[in-house]
């Protein structure tokens, strides 16, 4: 066949030319590519499948990331002089001024106050006097369309629809693929089947069934019962109070043996007409949209829950779990490849890609894709010098005294090195024995700047500490390879040039653990299952917290891999291949080693 390299934009670097190569012959299969951060992969990918002038659909794990494939796209057509429309697409919670106004936020809320007030909204009524032609001359990030609609009080979330059918690259959340209730407006006005699905940081694939779990709380039953007060129906009051009682008895029973979570049988809970319940809270979500309040109702809520979970009763894959903590009654979705596999039989090809694919096979299985063929891209981005050190585990329920002391020793070595540095442990729980077991002393000592994430932390919490880590010189990035600084952030250059891992992050093994591993099992056996379940999972998330201070070719790092089981066959074989070019295994208390090779680094 005939290869079009036209629309790359830069000189090639190393493997990028054969990469597009590679997705043009392949057209047809779905394709995996695995590559290390830094190497380009959303320009190669787009210059690989623009030649073939056909829709494609760039799905993100999160509305904030949207922006980067138009953005390439927007260096595209201006270094190679053409005009290709594409779009950044987000939801309405973002793009609703009248729920701005109104303050509301939850998605479902929003989501209502359009569908009631749409034809009466001073915002959407002004759609047809828009030419959305002046959009589809250049590329166009949601915030300009935003900005445009603010200036003339046109409704945001409308024009992004309007353009769709012109747009050859939509950029958009993975909701709107994999959940069709929320993806039927887009498949109106693009051709799933007439257009490529790429799918951004794909290994967040493997728990996609989290995204259709749900939960109650025992707060949502009490606001229901104040709720009925206003109707005069005593079946509907008896049922809400028995109900109540019946939650109630299980958190008590829970606390006496001590136990964070227990399977429930949700069949206790299902005798009872829903759609009377659901009917009497649409009813006070009316009267709440009409005094300008968020159309929220528990008893709406409680119905839409037990209904949708009368659908699931014998789905395997799915539990029903009560929650101590958290008072709450969730309904648990571990399924994967019985959710994706037909989805991606919608379109006319997939990419998937990710710097932590591999295994391959592994990730394909687990997300239920067939006729695929996939290019593992095995090369150096930036220089690192990687540490495995003995003698040091969080192996356990609990990080004892001995071995924490253990850490702090190879810890203190560590801060030694002077720049920018991060602590990723494997759980907040281990974070918090280090903190409050020497660490924060320590720090204070040297005279150490530090930012800790702490869980629960805000979006807008997190940013600041971000921008303020990455402005700092000499300064701590204390977090964990579970939150939300170990995936989808950048720290080129300077910002981050030392990683110290303390332990893997597996999975507690907990009541969840336990019914994870136990479906996986029972679907690919004994294993391959835990394999899948437990162990891909934790290197992913170790590797993807080490691949944030590696994102260019001009990048250094030295990375201290604090646990010996990383030295395992089977655990050491996951990392990436940057990080095993260049490794040696040294006892945790070694510090000779890493300062000479510190010092090599910055030669």
């Amino acid at each position: 066949m005939r290869y079009s390299f036209f629309y790359f934009p830069y000189k090639y670097r190393e493997k990028q030319r054969e990469a597009i190569k590679f997705i043009q012959e392949n057209i047809g299969r779905n394709i995996c590519i695995d590559a290390p951060t830094g190497y380009g992969k959303t320009l190669i990918i787009l210059s690989a499948l623009l030649p073939f002038d056909i829709p494609i659909i760039w799905a993100v794990r999160t509305g904030n990331e949207t922006d980067r494939p138009i953005e390439e796209l927007k260096i595209i057509n201006e270094r190679k002089k053409i005009d290709i429309f594409g779009i950044s697409f987000r939801g309405k919670k973002d793009m609703c001024f009248l729920a701005r106004e109104r303050r509301i936020i939850d998605y479902n809320d929003v989501s209502y106050l359009c569908k009631m007030e749409k034809e009466n909204c001073k915002y959407y009524e002004k759609i047809d006097e828009i030419d959305i032609f002046d959009f589809i001359k250049k590329p166009v990030l949601y915030s300009e369309i935003l900005k445009f609609c603010k200036k003339y009080e046109v409704c945001p979330y409308y024009i992004q629809l309007s353009l769709l059918p012109f747009a050859r690259v939509v950029s958009l959340s993975y909701n709107y693929i994999i959940n069709e209730k929320m993806g039927w407006l887009i498949r109106r006005r693009i051709p799933f089947s007439y257009s490529f699905l790429v799918v951004d940081e794909a290994h967040n694939l493997r728990r996609v069934g989290e995204l259709f779990s749900d939960k109650i709380t025992l707060n949502t039953l009490k606001n229901s019962i104040k709720e009925m007060q206003e109707f005069n129906n005593e079946e509907a009051m008896n049922f809400l109070k028995d109900t109540r009682k019946k939650m109630e008895s299980i958190f008590s029973y829970m606390k006496k043996r001590n136990l964070e979570e227990m399977r429930v049988n949700i069949q206790q809970f299902l005798d009872f007409d829903f759609t009377l319940l659901k009917k009497y809270g649409t009813l006070i979500r009316r009267r709440k949209m009409a005094e300008g309040k968020a159309p929220r109702s528990s008893l709406y809520r409680l119905a839409t829950f037990f209904m949708d979970s009368m659908e699931f009763l014998d789905e395997r894959g799915i539990e029903f779990i009560a929650n101590l903590e958290n008072k709450a009654m969730e309904r648990w979705d571990m399924r994967s490849a019985e959710i994706l596999r037909d989805r991606w039989k919608e379109f006319y090809c997939c990419i998937f890609c990710s710097g932590t694919l591999s295994p391959m096979n592994a990730f394909a299985e687990t997300i239920g894709l067939e006729n695929w063929t996939g290019n593992k891209i095995d090369i150096q981005i930036g220089r690192c010098k990687s540490f495995i050190l003995k003698g040091i585990s969080t192996r356990g329920e609990e990080l004892k005294k001995e071995e924490i002391k253990k850490y702090m020793e190879a810890i203190e070595k560590f801060l030694k090195i002077d720049t920018n540095l991060a602590i990723f442990s494997a759980s907040y729980r281990i974070q918090n024995d280090l903190l409050e077991n020497g660490l924060k002393d320590l720090l204070d000592e040297m005279g150490k700047r530090y930012f800790i994430e702490k869980e629960g932390m805000s979006g807008e919490e997190g940013r600041k500490i971000l921008d303020k880590f990455k402005r700092s010189e000499d300064a701590l990035l204390i977090a964990t390879m579970t939150g939300r600084f170990a995936e989808g952030t950048d720290f080129p250059g300077k910002a981050l040039e030392g990683i110290f891992l303390v332990g893997i992050p597996f999975d507690r093994i907990n009541l969840r653990t336990k019914l994870y591993l136990k479906y996986y099992k029972e679907i690919y056996g004994k294993k391959k299952g835990r394999y899948y379940a437990y162990v891909i999972p934790a290197i992913t998330k170790a590797s993807q917290s080490l691949g944030r201070a590696l994102r260019s070719r001009e990048d250094k790092a030295l990375f201290i891999l604090g646990d010996e089981r990383y030295k395992r066959k089977n655990y050491f074989e996951l990392l990436p291949e940057y990080v095993r070019n260049d490794i040696e295994i040294i006892n945790y208390y070694e510090e000779n080693k890493i300062m000479k090779a510190w010092k090599k680094l910055n030669k």
